[in-house]
């Protein structure tokens, strides 16, 4: 199915980039940081939120982005997902989800995070 452009739908997203942006952007604090480590769950959306993710992407609805459960379907029989997954993560890239993303271009995090929070994040992201 072709998603059509329409300009409520375009509208939709906008908002919806706008509050995820917002939202993002709202500081964790120390506090939630350490209590979220004895959650795999909570900790790997602390790292997403720290890092920037959740400015492109979320759980459920593609935002910029693919929704995170999206890429779990797609990768959830791919024995080597997780290494995909990371590798793309720390490269960036494009072309995977041109028809949901109309192209664009996905940043290297290599710099940003480290690679047990990547590999925590892809950990969520594939259980999801």
């Amino acid at each position: 199915m072709i998603y059509q452009y329409t300009e409520i739908n375009m509208l939709r997203l906008t908002i919806v980039f706008i509050i995820l942006t917002f939202l993002s952007a709202c500081d964790v604090g120390d506090s939630m940081r350490e209590a979220s480590k004895k959650n795999p769950t909570s900790h790997a959306r602390v790292i997403a939120a720290d890092s920037g993710c959740m400015g492109c992407h979320a759980v459920s609805v593609t935002v910029v982005g693919p929704a995170w459960k999206l890429v779990a379907k797609k990768y959830k029989d791919d024995p080597g997902a997780k290494a995909f997954l990371i590798h793309k993560i720390k490269k960036g890239g494009k072309g995977n989800w041109n028809e949901m993303t109309g192209g664009k271009i996905m940043p290297a995090h290599e710099d940003r995070m480290s690679d047990e929070d990547i590999s925590k994040l892809v950990d969520y992201i594939l259980a999801l």
